[in-house]
């Protein structure tokens, strides 16, 4: 059965809105850990997204332009290398530098498992599951990035929200055209794991929220 945008938007602001917002509640005053949350998340869409007959795995997909990605990606890594540089210079390549091994199992485990799961959650269900509310186009997207920046505001920092929701936003316009879990996928790998490597990747570490938590009462 297709559900009505009643439902939808109810579902949308539970699911998206109400559920990151309670995590961020645990996060603020109780020890969360952050997988089990995002598989119990998965599990729930994963069974919404079974019922709806207009929600498809596998939908059609174009061939992500590569060169445009390419480009995009160069520029991340440029730009998130000279934010660390100027205003986080402590924190530049210090886990590759300090924890090298742990650097290379995060290039090796995070596109498995953190970035699939996502990555269904916030486009492959999200951008099909709330189209008759959202549409297609830019207000789409706007709306799948501020959704990502909130998801990530559980790490107590202003840095993890806005960049998730800057790259939320390339990442949805990549879902748009192309509609391939696999090219969003790639992408959010690759940022992430430059995001790690450039020192940022202290941001959205979840210890990094004890530094926060000394603060509050």
């Amino acid at each position: 059965m297709k559900p009505g945008k009643r439902f939808l938007s109810l579902e949308c602001a539970l699911l998206f809105g109400c559920i990151p917002g309670g995590l961020l509640w645990l996060e603020l005053y109780k020890d969360v850990p952050f997988f089990p949350v995002l598989f119990g998340f998965l599990a729930l869409t994963l069974l919404l997204g079974w019922s709806d007959p207009d929600l498809t795995f596998t939908p059609a997909t174009t061939p992500v332009p590569l060169r445009k990605l390419a480009l995009r990606l160069a520029a991340a890594a440029l730009g998130l290398t000279a934010i660390t540089v100027l205003f986080y210079p402590d924190l530049l390549f210090r886990l590759p530098r300090e924890r090298p091994k742990i650097w290379i199992m995060v290039l090796l485990l995070y596109p498995v498992l953190s970035v699939a799961p996502q990555e269904y959650l916030f486009r492959t269900y999200f951008m099909q599951r709330y189209r008759p509310l959202f549409g297609e186009g830019s207000g789409m997207n706007w709306m799948n990035a501020l959704a990502f920046g909130w998801a990530h505001a559980f790490f107590l920092n202003w840095m993890a929200p806005l960049l998730s929701i800057l790259a939320g936003y390339l990442l949805a316009r990549t879902w748009q055209q192309s509609k391939s879990f696999k090219g969003v996928c790639l992408e959010h790998a690759v940022y992430g794991q430059i995001v790690f490597t450039c020192g940022l990747g202290w941001f959205f570490y979840q210890g990094s929220t004890r530094a926060v938590q000394n603060f509050i009462p």
